[in-house]
């Protein structure tokens, strides 16, 4: 009997081990199983951009390389309506309107860089104010002439400047389109800015600040708006009864289109029309001086004023200690004004009748 129990037990044995021993692959685990790792279903995030280690001392928009100890350019240009459309002008960061004689207006452009600007103008005369401006930066000045008063300034300062009229350059970087002589050989002359840059060579320009990074007075916020307290979705600047600028806010953009002589105001050779984050309107004494209708406008000293940005205004003042100095822009309660990041307008009226500022557009 036991060798009949032992018999049976054997039998059991061997069905179970032949059982273990199946090639069945669906009875055995899967060594690679926990070296694959699961499929996610999370889409990847996106990497974290590494924000650029520089800004833009005149505009505060990022860059990869410090220019904070480069001197900029201050470019006079046409604002007649038979000289427009202009050229290069939409690559200033700073772009100031000024009267002139005769109620027209000029622009004086302020560019960090004009190493791949081709066509800059077409090119004006300057007058002693505008280069009180460029002095404000301690920029490089580049004009089309210019009245007795403004060469005398220049030369008495001796002041860095390029002179498309008076002077001539080995890089002849002053060249007339014969497409633009139509209205008047004065709205014919235009600058080519690489070879402003040879001819400042020649000069023996310095392209430096003295002793390096330059005080502009001008900061800068992400949040410049929050600075103001009125609607400004348009805005107007009369300078005469002759000459108005006016903007419009385009909210998607964050920025003000200009519009002047009925229309857009356009950069030719860019094929855009001009645009800022922040439009500056300042009040200043403005006199007539000679029989030819030439203007005293005042720099220096204080006055008042209204800042735009992102669809709103508020009222501001200004103040300049003297020829040399930079424009600073402080709040009501005196604290000092933020700009947006980007481009801005500046434009310098009078006190008198006619000149005002106005938010409301016209019916």
């Amino acid at each position: 009997m036991k060798r009949l129990l032992s018999a049976v037990l054997a039998a059991a044995m061997l069905f179970v081990l032949a059982s273990c021993g199946t090639d069945n692959p669906s009875s055995l685990p899967d060594p690679d199983a926990e070296s694959v790792p699961p499929v996610s279903t999370q889409p990847t995030p996106e990497p974290t951009p590494t924000p650029a280690p520089y800004s833009n001392p005149l505009s505060g928009e990022p860059m990869d390389e410090d220019i904070s100890a480069n001197r900029p350019w201050a470019i006079m240009i046409n604002n007649l309506e038979q000289a427009l459309p202009q050229c290069g002008v939409s690559q200033a960061k700073i772009l100031y309107e000024i009267p002139a004689e005769g109620g027209i207006t000029r622009m004086m452009g302020i560019f960090t860089d004009i190493s791949d600007v081709d066509k800059l103008g077409s090119m004006r005369s300057i007058r002693p104010y505008y280069a009180q401006v460029g002095f404000s930066y301690d920029a490089m000045i580049v004009h089309a002439g210019g009245s007795e008063a403004a060469y005398s300034l220049l030369a008495s300062t001796g002041w860095d400047h390029l002179d498309g009229v008076r002077e001539t350059y080995a890089s002849a970087p002053f060249q007339r389109d014969p497409n633009r002589m139509q209205y008047g050989i004065e709205h014919s002359l235009f600058a080519n800015g690489p070879k402003l840059i040879e001819a400042a060579n020649e000069k023996g320009f310095v392209f430096e600040h003295d002793g390096g990074e330059y005080d502009y007075g001008l900061t800068f916020s992400e949040d410049a708006v929050s600075q103001c307290t009125g609607d400004a979705q348009y805005a107007q600047i009369a300078f005469n009864s002759y000459k108005t600028t006016s903007f419009e806010y385009n909210a998607e953009e964050g920025v003000y289109y200009a519009s002047q002589y009925g229309g857009p105001y356009m950069d030719d050779d860019y094929g855009v029309q001009l645009s800022f984050t922040n439009l500056i309107f300042l009040r200043t004494q403005i006199s007539v001086i000679d029989s030819y209708g030439r203007l005293d406008v005042v720099t220096t000293g204080s006055g008042e004023g209204w800042f735009c940005n992102g669809g709103k205004w508020v009222e501001i003042t200004w103040e300049r200690a003297d020829d040399y100095s930079p424009f600073q822009y402080y709040l009501a309660d005196g604290t000092p004004l933020d700009l947006g990041i980007g481009h801005t307008y500046i434009g310098i009226m009078g006190n008198d009748y006619g000149c005002e500022v106005s938010f409301e557009m016209p019916e």
